[in-house]
């Protein structure tokens, strides 16, 4: 293949997988409205590198892994003060959809029908923490609870939203994944 026809067969399977890369990316940030500019970031060092790929090997887990990186730059320059899962969460949750195969985007709609059905005040809570501007203590205040009650209601709730997720994919519950 000469350089020409890599850089086409490159463009195509990028193209191919922008869909799986987004739903990866939005998976690892729970929808974060960033997410498509992180996808930009990833699939900008995706062709820095493109020379790089190994066309005998597999495209996606390829990608996947410029996107993980992508995604952990991202949540180091926002800071810590509104992530939704640790990082530890967010590893292994990157390890299951390399060695799992089911797309990312089922990941992604089994994660917002469970969203969808906890109940109103836990929603309102999670939508508060993680795709507004609230910290845990403002939410504390606003609930007039403890910090720590907070912390610990987001903790069971992605524990729950964990099991969920879990529960509905093609492949079953299992044990992979803990907030």
């Amino acid at each position: 293949m000469n350089d020409d026809q890599r850089r086409q067969r490159f463009v195509e399977l990028l193209t191919a997988h922008q869909r799986d890369i987004y739903s990866y990316v939005s998976m690892l940030m729970a929808g974060d409205e960033a997410s498509a500019d992180v996808v930009q970031e990833a699939s900008i060092d995706l062709w820095k590198n493109h020379a790089m790929y190994d066309f005998q090997r597999p495209f996606l887990p390829w990608a996947l892994k410029f996107a993980y990186h992508r995604v952990l730059a991202h949540r180091k320059a926002r800071g810590r003060s509104r992530l939704v899962f640790s990082d530890e969460f967010v590893r292994a949750m990157s390890v299951q959809c390399e060695t799992d195969p089911t797309p990312a985007d089922t990941r992604l709609a089994a994660l917002r029908n469970c969203l969808e059905s906890l109940p109103e005040e836990q929603r309102k809570l999670i939508h508060d923490r993680y795709q507004g501007v609230l910290s845990v203590k403002s939410i504390a205040l606003r609930m007039g609870v403890t910090p720590n009650n907070v912390s610990a209601q987001l903790y069971r709730i992605r524990a729950a939203l964990s099991r969920c997720v879990e529960a509905r994919l093609p492949t079953g519950p299992s044990k992979r994944f803990t907030p």
